[in-house]
């Protein structure tokens, strides 16, 4: 399973030709992202 998600994952960097520092990044603002959607709409 762990195998397959690298190969994805490698497959969707290579053809969108970024590297796994950017991928970081873009996990990174889906998360911030991701908990004000979820302040915004459950917790106010």
């Amino acid at each position: 399973m762990f195998e397959w998600h690298r190969n994805k994952l490698n497959q969707m960097m290579d053809s969108l030709k970024i590297d796994s520092y950017q991928v970081a990044w873009i996990s990174f603002f889906k998360g911030v992202i991701l908990t004000v959607l979820f302040y915004e709409f459950f917790v106010k």
